[in-house]
C-alpha cells in the first residue's frame, strides 16, 4: 500500500513539474515572439507583392520597389516618435495605478499624447499621398474604392442595446421598483 501511494505522489510530481515547465516555456515563448513582432515587420504589414492591395491594383515591380523603399522610409521616421507615444502612455498608466494619482500630471500627459498622435497621423497621411502618387490614375481610383470597403468592413458594429431593445429615458431596469 505504502508502494502504491508513493508511486501516485511520484507520478501527481511529475505531471506538476511537466506542467509548470510547458506554462513557463509557453509563456516566454509568447513573451519572445511579441518582441520579434514590435522589432521587426508588423505581421500585418508582409512584403508589398503579396498584399491584397498589390494583387487587387495589379503594381508593377517598380511600383512595388517604390511602395517598399516609401514603407521603409515613413517606418524610419516615425519610429522614435512611435517609442515616445509608448513611454507617455506608460507614464500615464502609472498615473493610473498611483494610490492618488496627480490629475494635472495627467492632463499634461494627454495633451502631449493627443499632439504625438495628431504628428504620426500627419506622417502616415503624408506616406499615403506618396503612395498615391506611384499609382496610376486608375489604380488611384480602384485603391479609393478598395480603402472604402476595407474601412468599412472594419468597422466595429454597433453595440446593441441591452435586453434586446431600447430602453425609455429613465426607464429602471427589469427588477427594479420605484422607492
Amino acid at each position: 500500500m505504502d508502494k502504491k501511494l508513493l508511486a501516485i505522489i511520484l507520478v501527481i510530481s511529475l505531471a506538476i513539474n511537466l506542467a509548470t515547465m510547458f506554462t513557463f516555456g509557453y509563456f516566454w515563448w509568447a513573451q519572445h515572439n511579441s518582441r520579434l513582432r514590435l522589432g521587426g515587420r508588423p505581421p500585418m504589414m508582409p512584403e508589398w507583392q503579396h498584399t491584397r492591395i498589390a494583387k487587387e491594383l495589379h503594381l508593377s515591380a517598380q511600383q512595388i520597389e517604390e511602395m517598399r523603399k516609401a514603407n521603409e522610409e515613413m517606418r524610419a521616421e516615425t519610429q522614435t516618435l512611435r517609442e515616445e507615444l509608448f513611454k507617455k502612455r506608460q507614464d500615464l498608466m502609472s498615473i493610473v495605478r498611483e494610490n492618488e494619482p496627480d490629475r494635472n500630471r495627467a492632463e499634461v500627459l494627454i495633451k502631449e499624447i493627443a499632439a504625438l498622435q495628431a504628428r504620426h497621423d500627419e506622417q502616415i497621411f503624408d506616406r499615403m499621398l506618396t503612395m498615391k502618387n506611384i499609382l496610376t490614375p486608375k489604380q488611384q481610383q480602384k485603391l479609393g474604392a478598395l480603402l472604402h470597403t476595407l474601412l468599412e468592413a472594419g468597422r466595429p458594429p454597433e453595440i446593441p442595446p441591452p435586453h434586446g431593445g431600447p430602453r425609455e429615458p429613465f426607464e429602471l431596469p427589469r427588477g427594479e421598483e420605484t422607492r
